[in-house]
């Protein structure tokens, strides 16, 4: 017989158990509230990827249907209109994701509603609100537009208004 190299099981189990958490705690967030990850077992063989939660729960507080400009295994993200404002919205496949993307845009300021998995911003600010009430999460404030800009970010590379990350939070927008 051949010898088989394996990772360490920490490897192997850490894929099984973020899948497993994510189910676990964003089960609600895309269902009428009742959990589908209520009946979900642990998977007994290969765990299967994560995916990002639909938009639609967030688009029904809305009143709208976002536009998707990005459906990748670990983020989905849309934006639509309406008379309240302009609204971008983005789901994780897990909670470091999240973690990650809100870190990489406080820099460029605004308001962040940011819940189990899901972050929504709008423009005006103020259009969060209503939001709020019906969604739950915290509001939570970026660093002023002008912070983003100083030595040391994205020194050198030529990136700025529309390009990077900024282009990621208005794509699909005039």
């Amino acid at each position: 017989m051949t010898p088989r190299t394996s990772p360490p099981l920490g490897r192997r189990a850490a894929p099984a158990a973020v899948v497993l958490a994510a189910a676990l705690l964003g089960g609600g967030c895309a269902t009428d509230g009742h959990g589908a990850a209520a009946g979900a077992h642990a998977p007994t063989s290969a765990a299967p990827t994560a995916r990002p939660a639909p938009l639609q729960a967030i688009e029904t507080a809305i009143g709208c249907t976002a536009s998707v400009t990005v459906d990748a295994e670990e983020l989905r993200q849309g934006g639509c209109e309406t008379p309240a404002g302009a609204f971008r919205m983005v789901t994780f496949a897990a909670p470091e994701g999240e973690r990650q993307w809100l870190a990489e845009a406080r820099a460029y300021g605004g308001t962040y509603l940011v819940g189990d998995r899901w972050i929504v911003t709008a423009t005006p600010d103020s259009a969060l609100t209503g939001l709020h009430h019906q969604l739950g999460g915290t509001l939570e404030s970026g660093d002023s537009h002008d912070a983003g800009h100083d030595a040391g970010d994205d020194a050198g590379n030529g990136a700025g208004h529309g390009t990077g990350h900024d282009a990621g939070h208005h794509a699909g927008h005039p």
